[in-house]
């Protein structure tokens, strides 16, 4: 992975979108822990699981849209090696996919985690 990866508008989507998951999650975790979590928080939990839903499906639009920048300029004929043109832009291009997933797992699980601290909590309440 080089540098220039991070010029892509799509990779800061993910970052931006990812860091704003992972402050809502934070955000649960102190609630939970602290017994102060409230049925009108599960809208946003909601709501996160579509943000971190979207995190993979943005690096799927980067991939694309990398892929085809990589056909077009190999179509302009602007790179002498061809082959090392393709390999270096699918490269880049995957990059994006597998920044998405690396920010999306761990907020599932987390996600997950957190659903089960909330659903032990109201046992706890109800018994």
């Amino acid at each position: 992975m080089s540098f220039h990866s991070f010029d892509n508008p799509v990779v800061w989507s993910i970052l931006a979108l990812g860091f704003f998951c992972y402050q809502l999650l934070t955000y649960y975790i102190i609630r939970v822990h602290s017994g102060h979590y409230q049925l009108k928080d599960a809208s946003w939990i909601g709501a996160t699981e579509i943000f971190i839903g979207a995190l993979p499906l943005l690096g799927l639009l980067g991939t694309i849209s990398g892929l085809l920048d990589t056909f077009h300029a190999m179509s302009l004929g602007g790179a002498l090696d061809q082959s090392g043109a393709l390999s270096q832009g699918i490269a880049d291009a995957l990059w994006t996919t597998q920044l998405g997933l690396v920010v999306a797992i761990p907020a599932w699980l987390l996600l997950g985690h957190i659903k089960h601290l909330i659903s032990k909590q109201g046992a706890v309440h109800a018994g």
